[in-house]
């Protein structure tokens, strides 16, 4: 179910795909120190054009990032230039290369998975590449949030002399899956050339996906709201993130 990369790295910037990342990835690593966790060797998966990797490494963290998309990897390569960093591309799902971490990380990623049974497979794999009592930091939309994106309806996303963006939003309640699909009109020499693309994300109920991770091998340590307040039922919140602990 993920997006058609092949397109959406040509226009990562204009549609904001890096904001979430760039704006929770200090936070969150300053919330998992003030929690007792140490570490240097983090792994980013689902890294895309590297916004997280990029912060990381600047503040001196041995970091790996985990791609399928090869362009959204050939993005990251160019926002990286100079730092030491290494790229794999690779499915979240299947990647075996990696051990001996202190944090795998993985933001605005786990909800285009299409199963649970696809995010237990991460899990497992997570569980082999960290160290015992290291931490799993990933977020996932809830369904107010997946709502609340199909909510805004059509809108004009992005305009440039050489670029037109316009958003279209669809959302199937029944299997909690919310679709934003991108029509792209790009100036080509004198004539604009229309380009189709999307995105699908699906909400997963998160008292699933905590059990989820407790099977795998987790302790869930904390569930909070995208301010880093502890989450309780009934809260407002576009995502959770989660922070679990490898035992």
């Amino acid at each position: 179910m993920p997006g058609d990369y092949r397109v959406l790295a040509n226009i990562h910037d204009e549609i904001h795909l890096g904001t979430f990342a760039q704006h929770m990835t200090p936070r969150l690593i300053d919330f998992a120190q003030r929690d007792q966790w140490m570490g240097r060797q983090i792994v980013d998966l689902g890294c895309g054009a590297g916004i997280s990797l990029r912060w990381l490494s600047q503040h001196g963290y041995i970091v790996t990032g985990i791609d399928q998309s090869p362009e959204m990897l050939e993005l990251a390569e160019k926002n990286l230039q100079g730092m030491n960093v290494r790229l794999i591309e690779n499915s979240i799902r299947e990647v075996t290369s990696i051990s001996g971490v202190d944090m795998a990380l993985c933001l605005d990623t786990l909800h285009e998975l299409d199963s649970l049974s696809d995010l237990q497979q991460v899990f497992q794999h997570v569980q082999t590449m960290l160290k015992d009592e290291k931490l799993f930091v990933f977020d996932i939309y809830t369904i107010e949030g997946l709502v609340q994106r199909h909510q805004q309806g059509d809108t004009f996303e992005y305009d440039s002399d050489s670029l037109t963006i316009f958003t279209r939003n669809n959302f199937d309640y029944e299997r909690q899956i919310q679709r934003r699909e991108y029509i792209i009109f790009q100036r080509n020499g004198d004539a604009w050339v229309k380009y189709n693309t999307f995105r699908v994300l699906r909400a997963y109920p998160i008292q699933a996906v905590t059990a989820l991770a407790k099977r795998s091998g987790f302790e869930v340590l904390h569930v909070l709201n995208t301010d880093l307040s502890v989450h309780h039922p009934g809260d407002h919140t576009s995502r959770v993130i989660i922070m679990a602990q490898k035992h």
